[in-house]
């Protein structure tokens, strides 16, 4: 779920026959997903690596049993979520923090992270609509942070005369005027 997008349900139906490792896929089947259309899923690395060390490869891939309580157990092992107690209910907590579906927006993001063009991530995630993929779409601070920084050298590439400093830490620094910066950014503009 956290590298494809797939969703918990089409998850857990999905059966060894539709597994192929050597290809790196699982195709799902019209009736697993909730668009009502096949899919093809690419598998990395690391879940090829976990497919092919199970055995047998019979039946259904992945065991939904107690699935979600197990997450939250393993989160809260982690810290990831908080538990609060209900009084006259011990076995039934109220969780806050990381949820299983997270991982679906947690896809999404990495998707869009790895310059995937939207169209493939709608593909791979099985989002019909970019509405409903942008609400998975997800932007952190750092994200907003990195796009800043793309554009700065952005800017810089169209003035080609940075003058670049480096800190006492070794990370370089671009010291650039505001005379310099005024004309990279108005030939990034739509009146540049």
């Amino acid at each position: 779920m956290y590298w494809c997008g797939c969703r918990i349900g089409e998850t857990l139906a999905i059966e060894w026959t539709q597994v192929n490792l050597d290809a790196r896929l699982i195709v799902l089947e019209p009736e697993q997903s909730k668009t009502s259309e096949a899919r093809a899923i690419p598998l990395s690395s690391e879940l090829v690596a976990m497919l092919t060390a199970i055995e047998p490869k019979t039946g259904r891939v992945f065991d939904g049993t107690n699935l979600r309580k197990e997450w939250v157990k393993a989160c809260a092992a982690c810290g990831l979520v908080r538990s609060t107690e209900i009084e006259g209910k011990p076995y039934d907590p109220i969780y806050s923090g990381l949820t299983l579906h997270d991982l679906r927006r947690s896809a999404v993001r990495n998707l869009r992270r790895a310059e995937v063009s939207e169209r493939e991530a709608m593909t791979i995630s099985g989002h019909k609509t970019r509405s409903v993929f942008d609400r998975y779409n997800i932007v952190s601070t750092d994200d907003v942070t990195e796009a800043m920084r793309k554009l700065e050298l952005a800017a810089l590439a169209e003035t080609k005369k940075p003058v670049v400093s480096t800190q006492s830490s070794g990370d370089s620094l671009v010291k650039v005027s505001r005379r310099t910066t005024r004309k990279s950014l108005m030939a990034l503009s739509s009146r540049g």
